[in-house]
């Protein structure tokens, strides 16, 4: 095996991309359990009744996890030229570009800890807090993080007007204590400034409970504030579940660049191309024996296999066509409404599908990856 070849499988093992990789499957759950115990590891060690940092399997377990994480990221920094968004790049470029992501940063400050400790060997409670922040590198394993990113991506513009007003409601609600309690309570409200420190506590119901109103208008003032913060926090809650429930239910589990760039449809893409490509797949798992398409219906997606086999009905002559990662099937570009055959699931498949509103974009957007597209689908359909 070349230098090359070892860099491209050490990238599919960390990425976890291809279908059925048993190694790439260990070394997953193996890093995510090593981050588990280190955390747990860090947060008892604060309990002086353990006396947990004293003890020598303490200290090996930690000298382990940072070796481990040390190894990774190392390992990472390697396999970065990898990334279908840095295949244009140089290998040092692509390395740079990759030491700036935020996953890259959380790697780095995973195994900070070692070098604090060369420099503060006493100052254990600081570097327990550097420990902590591993936690954070679960978000790279974890679906529901990318769905909440997700969620949050699409909805930042209506989060944003959310912020906006709740600080226009703390700025009024401020303003208003000022004036009702500035001569009775100048130290409270003495200032617009020191006014809003109650007004947020307020409309965020949090209510410490240290700054009060004391006047009849200033309670007057607080109520509408505790019933007007309600509302508020109400806005944003609202709209980020909405955006998460309908992130999980489109997204059976996470598509990656790394995945895509795989399929023959979409390989040797650029990368803003995938990056435009990626937020109009909905991805969908099907169990063996499930009807992915039914006999005679509309067809009102395009469907690429990722993963998996299933057989269609042969268009001419009976029978069945077998389909496999890469095929295409559904909907074709310019054939809205078409009759589709029935296609099922013979195993286990996850399926990548294109809306047809959606299709529209992409061919407007990148009519060359329509085009593979229409070809990929004419041809299995011709098979």
């Amino acid at each position: 095996m070349n230098r090359d070849t070892a860099r491209r499988r050490a990238f599919d093992i960390l990425e976890r991309d291809l279908p059925g990789d048993r190694v790439a499957d260990v070394v997953h759950y193996f890093l995510i359990a090593t981050i588990l115990l280190s955390v747990s590891g860090a947060v008892l060690a604060t309990v002086p009744s353990l006396e947990m940092r004293d003890t020598w399997w303490f200290a090996a377990g930690e000298h382990v996890a940072l070796a481990v994480f040390s190894v990774e990221y190392l390992v990472r920094l390697w396999v970065a030229p990898e990334h279908p968004l840095r295949r244009g790049m140089s290998p040092q470029r692509a390395r740079l570009a990759y030491v700036v992501t935020a996953p890259a940063i959380i790697d780095l400050l995973a195994i900070a800890p070692l070098f604090f400790a060369l420099v503060h060997e006493h100052d254990f409670h600081a570097v327990m807090v550097l420990r902590l922040l591993r936690f954070l590198k679960l978000a790279r394993y974890s679906s529901g993080f990318n769905a909440l990113y997700l969620s949050v991506k699409r909805e930042r513009y209506a989060l944003l007007s959310c912020f906006l007003i709740l600080c226009s409601g703390v700025l009024i609600a401020a303003t208003a204590m000022y004036l009702a309690e500035r001569t009775i309570q100048p130290q409270q409200f003495g200032s617009i400034p020191a006014a809003m420190w109650w007004a947020i506590t307020t409309l965020t119901t949090v209510g410490y409970g240290d700054v009060v109103p004391v006047t009849t208008v200033g309670r007057i003032i607080g109520g509408i504030t505790m019933v007007s913060g309600l509302v508020m926090l109400a806005l944003p809650i609202a709209i980020i579940a909405s955006s998460f429930s309908e992130v999980i239910s489109k997204h059976h589990f996470v598509v990656t660049f790394s995945m895509i760039s795989r399929l023959p449809p979409f390989s040797e893409l650029e990368a803003p191309v995938l990056g435009d490509l990626l937020p109009l797949l909905n991805s969908r798992n099907f169990d063996r024996g499930h009807q992915v398409v039914r006999r005679g219906e509309a067809a009102e997606h395009l469907f690429v296999v990722l993963e998996g086999r299933l057989e269609r009905e042969a268009s001419t002559g009976g029978g069945v066509e077998m389909l496999g990662p890469g095929a295409v099937f559904g909907l074709l570009p310019g054939a809205s409404g078409a009759q589709a055959v029935a296609v099922r699931a013979v195993a286990k498949s996850k399926i990548l599908a294109i809306e047809e509103n959606e299709l529209h974009v992409l061919a407007l957007r990148h009519p060359v990856v329509v085009g593979r597209l229409m070809a990929a689908a004419t041809r299995n359909a011709g098979a």
